[in-house]
């Protein structure tokens, strides 16, 4: 009868160890998956972070051009009211005379 306690007692001591392995196992697992989601995290917020500086420069790119051409328009402009002056006279006459009759047909 001791001999059947002594197996019983030695095969839960086995398996007692190997929960303790599988436990152990488990905690090794999870402290690498938590170091991996942490890794991507921050690899997805580096990420993040350079395409939305990427943008920003494409936008002030694209600012910057659209306030070129505008001076530009605004120069081709001025310099065409100095060749013309008289035309210039009569197109801003013809203009407000448009604005003034599209103002009155609406009341």
């Amino acid at each position: 009868m001791s001999d059947t306690t002594q197996g019983a007692a030695g095969a839960t001591g086995a398996r007692a160890s190997s929960v303790e392995a599988d436990l152990e196992t488990l905690r090794k697992d999870v402290a690498t998956l938590t170091e991996t989601l942490s890794a991507l995290m921050s690899d997805s917020a580096a990420t993040a972070r350079s395409a939305a500086r990427e943008g920003m420069n494409r936008a002030s790119a694209a600012a910057e051009d659209a306030k070129a051409r505008a001076q530009a328009a605004a120069d081709d402009l001025s310099a065409t009211i100095v060749e013309n002056p008289l035309t210039a006279v009569l197109v801003a006459l013809g203009l407000g005379y448009v604005v003034g009759a599209l103002g009155r047909s609406r009341r």
